[in-house]
Order: C-alpha cells, then structure tokens, then sequence
C-alpha cells in the first residue's frame, strides 16, 4: 500500500468494498490519518468500528463536497460522480480495484461485459481448480478484492469479474482481460452509452504490451472501439464458430485458441455441458482460452466445463408445475439477454417481461417478440408499460398482451394462460429496482410463487 504513504486518503461509500478497505488499510496503514463519506447519516450508528479517534465520517447530501480536498480517493463502484453535479480531480480517484490490480494484474484474469461476467468468471475458475486448488474467484461476483490480500500466494492464480463501475478509474488492466460484448445498459449511471462503453473498455486500454485481449469478434460495438482506438496488449477475437486468423472459436470438431498462426485445441466443440446457448458457448470458449493462457492443460479444461453447474437465476429451470415448465432467468436486464434466453429455450409459450425502466432502446426486442411465435407476453412495471406501448405500434403482432403492475399478480397469470406442456419463461429484460433490492430477490420470488401452482 506503498500508493497511500504520506497522503490524505478518503473513502468514499461505505458498503461492502468501503468496509473491506478500511479493514485493509487498518492493517498495513495503521497510523493512517482516513476519512470515510457516506450519503447515509446513519451508518456511524449502524457500523461500530467507525467510533475510531483516527476516523473522520462525512454523511448526508453533502457527502461528496470535499473530494477536491483529499489526495487520494478510493471510491465505491455504486457511486456515481457522472451526475453527481460535483466538481472533482479525476487523477485523484482510485478504488479498490484500481489498487489491487496495481499490485496484482500480471497474475489476473478480469471478465466484464454486459452479460455474461459471473458464469464465464465463475466457469473459468472452476476450470482452474480441478486443476489446482490455488486460486481465487473475487470483484463484483460478491468478494471484495481486498479480502484476497491475506490468501494469495506466488503462485495463485486470481479470476475476477469486474464491473463497468469498478473499472472506469483503472490506471492496469489485467495481464488476461475478457471482454464479452457491450449493449445498452446502466445509462442512469453514466452522461450516455459512448461514457458506459468507455468505462468497459478500460480493461483493454490499460493493458500492456504483451498481456492478452479476449473479446467477441461480433460485436459492433466492440469492433467500432477496437477502430477507434490502440489496444496495447495482444488481440484474440472470440467466435463461436470457424475463424480466420489468430484468435478463438471452433476449427473442425474442435475449440481452439490461435496464436501466431500455431492452434492449440482446447477441448470437443461436442464437449458435455450444462450451460445452453450460444451466448453461452461463447461464455465456454473465453473461458477455456483464458485457462489455456493461464497454463492450465487442456484435459482439466474440458474436466471442468463438463462438470460446471450454470448459477442460478440464469436460464434456470425452476420445474414442472401442474404440468407446466417454467424457467428463472431474472438476470435478464436488457433485451438482448430476453431475445438469447427465449432463442436458447425454443418453444417459450409465455413471457414476463418488465421491471425498472433505465431508458433502454427497446424496439428490437418488440420486433424479435412480434416474430418470436410466443402466445402471452404478461408484461409488469414502467419498463413492461413502454414495451407494451411498443407492441401496439406493430400492425401484425399476434401474442396475447397482459400489463399487470403487481409482480406477483403477474406471475399468476402468466402460469394461468400457459398452457398444459408449455413453457414459461421470467426474462425481464429491465432491472429489479422498481420493486426488488436486486435480480436475485425477484428470481428467488418468482421461484416460490410458480412452485405453489
């Protein structure tokens, strides 16, 4: 923590990655004079250890107007300085992250992307660790980075899914960084999508000669930055089928990674695996490559993506009620996401779409559900409202439509109108914050209002 010697430091938010830090810098800084700011004024009540002599608390509305007066800021990823209307040196602003990967990067591998991140973070360390048992899984999959510092040895290897929130200060990049695909999303975070993008692709940007650059070779969006702007590390496109090139995909029966015209196979493109889709077959193919990268051998990559279980909330078969199926898939906060989970199940017979509305562009998917072939579409929430005020503007869009603001009124009737051998599918296509803490606590609820039919 040699960054923190001789400067006035403040931390700033004071949730799990506050709290972590503080607990770090009290460790190794002890004589360190900190300030914590938080826009809750009660948290001095709520948390006992700030009671500290050594501790200045700033709380209330006016917790970020002093940023200008500390050297060294490390702020929480939740905090957004975008539209904060404060004025602030960038150059002072750090966060856990951007601190530990000064430390650590060259023994890292980071996945961010929109969709996608914990299932391919999550595969790529269980890959690892029937390989090895030093390793270790951290970031905005729920452990702060700085709670590693005490469990890392020479030679652990550490995965870690990043968020746009904790990467838009990065001054390193991982040595291994895994772009998965940008769409349109937590545009009530940033000034625009250009800023969120940006943000995201500071895993690329701040890299170094050398280190190594997974990204989907179809996306646009990607493709469009990769013109714009010079990637320092080494480029490996990722497909999920035939490729020219160096790069990763499918050659004959075969994953593969390419480097430098030599191909390395990886595993069977038959390869057994639980996760569905080919959002998630690309999800596989990143995953195995980066392991490959991280000098893990080919027969413990293809051990571990056979046995990996998918998370939960993700495409998630929750079971047969009454005859009817019905899949968890509250993850789903953008319409893309919607338009993969209901290509990858098939037949979906009904759709609950709908949630917190952030803004998002949702004409492609009123067009994808209008030729989708689904019979009901129960729609629930402000977002549910514009997608269904979209599908009245399409002449020849045949699912029966339901808006229904209460979630749990929703659920009933989707299971009502399914019918008997048919499937239906929770797919948000929003964010759970008009009614839930988090996708999870909505997927958990839809889990135990379909299993009581």
């Amino acid at each position: 923590m040699s960054v923190t010697n001789g400067k006035s430091v403040l931390i700033l938010g004071y949730g799990r990655e506050g709290q972590s830090t503080l607990r770090l810098l009290n460790q190794c800084c002890p004589q360190l004079p900190l300030t914590v700011a938080d826009a809750d004024p009660l948290i001095v009540h709520k948390h006992p250890e700030l009671n500290n002599e050594k501790l200045t608390v700033i709380t209330g509305p006016g917790y970020l107007d002093r940023l200008n007066h500390f050297d060294l800021v490390i702020k929480s990823p939740g905090i957004s300085l975008y539209k904060s209307g404060v004025s602030f040196n960038p150059d002072r602003i750090s966060s856990q992250t951007d601190l530990f990967l000064r430390a650590y990067a060259p023994r890292m591998a980071g996945i961010t992307g929109t969709k996608g991140k914990s299932t391919t973070s999550s595969l790529l360390h269980h890959i690892i660790r029937t390989y090895t048992s030093d390793t270790l899984l951290a970031g905005n999959i729920g452990v702060p980075l700085f709670d590693l510092a005490d469990k890392i040895t020479p030679a652990t290897r550490i995965i870690s899914e990043l968020s746009s929130h904790q990467l838009e200060y990065i001054t390193r990049a991982p040595a291994i960084s895994i772009l998965l695909n940008l769409f349109q999303e937590h545009l009530d975070h940033y000034a625009s999508f250009r800023h969120y993008q940006l943000a995201k692709f500071q895993i690329a940007l701040k890299q170094q000669f050398n280190d190594a650059f997974l990204y989907d070779g179809s996306d646009v969006n990607i493709q469009k930055l990769m013109e714009e702007l010079r990637i320092p590390g080494r480029k490996f496109p990722v497909y999920t089928g035939d490729f020219p090139g160096d790069g990763a995909g499918i050659s004959g029966n075969h994953i593969v990674l390419r480097n430098n015209g030599a191909e390395r196979i990886l595993l069977s493109s038959e390869h057994g695996c639980k996760l569905a889709g080919t959002h998630n077959l690309r999800n596989i193919i990143s995953a195995a490559s980066a392991a490959s990268m991280m000098n893990i051998p080919s027969a413990a990559i293809a051990e571990g993506v056979a046995t990996f279980t998918p998370l939960e909330h993700r495409i998630e078969y929750v079971g047969n009620f009454s005859g009817k199926v019905f899949y968890n898939d509250s993850i789903s906060t953008i319409p893309e996401a919607a338009m993969a989970a209901v290509a990858t199940l098939k037949n979906v017979d009904t759709l609950i779409l709908g949630g917190h509305d952030r803004g998002i562009d949702y004409t492609g998917l009123a067009d994808f559900i209008c030729k989708s072939g689904i019979k009901n579409i129960i729609l629930t929430g402000p977002a549910g409202e514009r997608i269904s005020g979209l599908l009245r503007q399409f002449k020849k869009c045949n699912p029966s439509t339901f808006f229904i603001s209460e979630f749990d009124l929703a659920v009933e009737k989707a299971a009502s109108v399914t019918p008997a051998g048919g499937v239906c599918l929770l797919s948000p296509a929003a964010s759970s914050y008009d009614r839930f803490k988090n996708f999870e606590e909505r997927g958990r609820l839809f889990k135990e209002l379909v299993s009581r039919k």
